[in-house]
């Protein structure tokens, strides 16, 4: 069975920038795995919406499939995993509940307010703001909190991301059981 500290918010609330001070922080060998990584490593042809052979519009799906399936291989292989990933949907959700299902999933809903999900936007600097991430960030706001309770919450814009880190190990080795595989009722 692997460890895996999921760490879920929308988009620019600080999930992989706190993945990658977790790792660096804990005792314990984490992967940090997010489906970004997949797209900077140039893994993928050229994203567009053309109706040609790598449509994105009909290849995301596919994507997100097979990152969904390497997530498990991962963690049934062994290893443990600091997860920054965003579940878009409920039936996203009870998949990876399936697929997690034999693994300690420490769920932790990682918060920032919209100005601050704006300005991090912005200061990306790589044209996200016009692009990848038009309004990604408000939508997400209204659904991504929605499909669990959460073992942890942090709001990454309330200290320096070392303490976030910090706080999030120490409530990682403080773990009940997973909120993860329960159900939110709304």
């Amino acid at each position: 069975m692997a460890n895996i500290i999921f760490l879920h918010g929308t988009s620019s609330s600080g999930k992989s920038t706190l993945s990658q001070v977790i790792q660096k922080q804990s005792e314990t060998p984490f992967w940090h795995f997010a489906s970004d990584q997949f797209v900077e490593a140039g893994m993928l042809p050229k994203r567009v919406n053309d109706g040609g052979d790598f449509d994105w519009s009909k290849n995301r799906p596919l994507f997100f499939d097979a990152f969904h399936g390497c997530i498990k291989a991962v963690a049934d292989a062994g290893n443990n995993i600091i997860l920054d990933h965003i579940i878009e949907s409920k039936e996203w959700f009870h998949y990876l509940q399936e697929l997690l299902s034999n693994h300690d999933v420490f769920f932790v809903g990682i918060h920032c307010p919209i100005e601050v999900l704006r300005e991090r936007e912005i200061n990306r600097g790589d044209g996200s703001i016009g692009n990848r991430y038009l309004g990604e960030s408000e939508y997400h706001l209204k659904h991504v909190h929605t499909y669990s309770a959460y073992d942890y919450e942090i709001d990454t814009s309330s200290q320096p991301t070392e303490h976030s880190a910090e706080m999030v190990l120490s409530a990682w080795e403080q773990r009940g059981q997973s909120a993860f595989f329960s159900v939110l009722e709304k």
